[in-house]
């Protein structure tokens, strides 16, 4: 083994010593990149490189859809049907990674002058155009069923406005924030949902998951081993969870042993959300200048 090695090392160093012409050039390319003549391994190889941080460098990358905590606690903090969020999204996110369609457009009105060959260009205004998100949800289990489930449930309520008689009875649907993807690209980016599309497909499988409620028994992952380290959740006769019972159920996404009504989602489907970037006049007017926002000071304050 070790006289056909040294063999092998041999023809690669004839290969890389060879001219540049026809043939040998070729053969030298492929030795230099560590690949030996005739598709066997060279003597050495170079690693690939990556373009793909650590999370633990870069932050979380994922795309998310969040509301300020405290609006996010009124709403949902007493809702099951939120067991599918996490406390620390405050809203949803993205699975996998989704079609993103951005648009920023300058305005420009056409002044048309009687006997001119070249109409004059008034400038009009600026404007972020509506974003569209889409995205693949699959779901394998209880907990990533919940997710889809808990995310359609939040696209539902934040597309309403507030009304019935409760304190903030009038006012429009709650401002969210758009991240994703690092500080200079998608950072607390205020805006409203317009109109959000989920496809329930004919052709792919729907799997029976669960809601959590006071009374179910639920298994937090990773606890004990499979579902005999099942956590008993159950409520006690005449105690209410209140505000801090539905939290205990989101802090981490929950496999259900028995829990709940059930329902059929599907296994795959594509979920399409239309944003728009919205910002107060007070903000516009006191915190933006062109020169901030070429450096990038800006960007942590959600102008984009």
């Amino acid at each position: 083994m070790g006289i056909f090695t040294k063999a092998l090392q041999n023809i690669g160093g004839v290969v890389r010593s060879a001219g540049t012409g026809g043939f040998n050039a070729v053969q030298s390319r492929l030795a230099s990149a560590g690949l030996f003549p005739g598709g066997i391994a060279g003597i050495s190889r170079k690693p690939l490189g990556s373009n793909a941080g650590s999370p633990s460098s870069t932050g979380d990358w994922a795309v998310k859809l969040s509301l300020a905590r405290q609006t996010y606690d009124e709403l949902f903090a007493s809702s099951p049907l939120s067991a599918g969020l996490t406390n620390s999204d405050n809203g949803m996110r993205f699975p996998t990674t989704p079609f993103i369609n951005l648009q920023h457009t300058a305005n420009y009105n056409p002044i048309g002058l009687m006997h001119n060959n070249y109409p004059y260009h008034a400038y009009q205004n600026s404007q972020v155009a509506q974003i569209t998100i889409s995205g693949d949800f699959p779901v394998q289990d209880q907990a990533s069923g919940l997710r889809w489930l808990s995310t359609v449930h939040f696209l539902r309520t934040i597309t309403k406005m507030y009304y019935g008689g409760e304190l903030n009875t009038g006012n429009p649907p709650p401002v969210a924030r758009l991240n994703g993807y690092g500080d200079h690209v998608f950072k607390n980016v205020p805006c409203v949902v317009t109109d959000f599309t989920v496809e329930f497909r004919q052709n792919v499988d729907y799997i029976s998951i669960s809601v959590p409620t006071g009374g179910s028994t639920l298994t937090p992952r990773g606890s004990g081993s499979g579902i005999g380290g099942s956590l008993d959740l159950r409520r006690p006769e005449g105690v209410n969870f209140g505000a801090g019972g539905p939290s205990q159920l989101r802090a981490d996404p929950l496999q259900a042993v028995e829990s709940g009504p059930i329902n059929k989602v599907p296994t795959d489907s594509l979920i399409t959300i239309t944003v728009l970037p919205i910002y107060s006049r007070n903000k516009v007017s006191n915190q933006f200048n062109l020169k901030s926002f070429a450096n990038g000071d800006l960007t942590n304050q959600g102008f984009i």
